[in-house]
């Protein structure tokens, strides 16, 4: 059961990893490259929560920008000068998102994109992991974030996909 569970993580994070692609393209698609994580757009504008919150984001709650890892020490979001957790009422039901803030276009995907790629391939692979463990009822089931979109100086995080970012940032007027 082990094996089996080591493999189908290992074979599924390499699988996530490969079809991100070049997370730089501002005009990326999902004709032919399938399953999109990760999209830049509206790299000249710069955004506060309010922005976020007039769109849909509902409760966002603001959360230690400078919060580091217990166990390595290094910072969750280096460089962020705000991060927000809250809910978007997408047309695929209520979603988690987290958007976090930089002071530049440059420093969030400089500084943000590795941690956004690193918490939706963490997701990722514990949420595989225990659909191995759990009844095959919940095969299905998709937890956690799955999705970014680095818009202006924020990175948005979403649960489930890319269409849920997609949604909200549509809704910024």
């Amino acid at each position: 059961m082990y094996l089996k569970t080591l493999i189908l993580i290992t074979a599924l994070s390499c699988i996530a990893i490969l079809s991100c692609g070049d997370s730089t393209d501002s005009n990326s698609s999902s004709e032919g490259e399938g399953i999109v994580t990760s999209r830049v757009v509206n790299e000249s504008n710069t955004y506060s929560i309010s922005v976020f919150e007039e769109a849909g984001l509902k409760k966002p709650k603001s959360l230690k920008a400078d919060a580091v890892d217990k166990k390595t020490g290094e910072a969750i979001t280096p460089e962020a000068t705000e991060v927000h957790l809250g809910f978007y009422k997408s047309s695929l039901g209520p979603k988690d998102i987290e958007v976090r803030f930089y002071k530049s276009h440059s420093d969030a995907i400089t500084y943000g994109v590795p941690t956004a790629e690193k918490t939706i391939n963490t997701v990722i692979a514990f949420t595989n992991a225990l659909i191995e463990v759990k009844s095959s009822e919940s095969a299905t089931s998709t937890a956690g974030y799955g999705a970014y979109v680095v818009s202006g100086n924020a990175i948005v995080i979403c649960q489930g996909q890319i269409e849920v970012c997609d949604e909200l940032i549509a809704n910024i007027k």
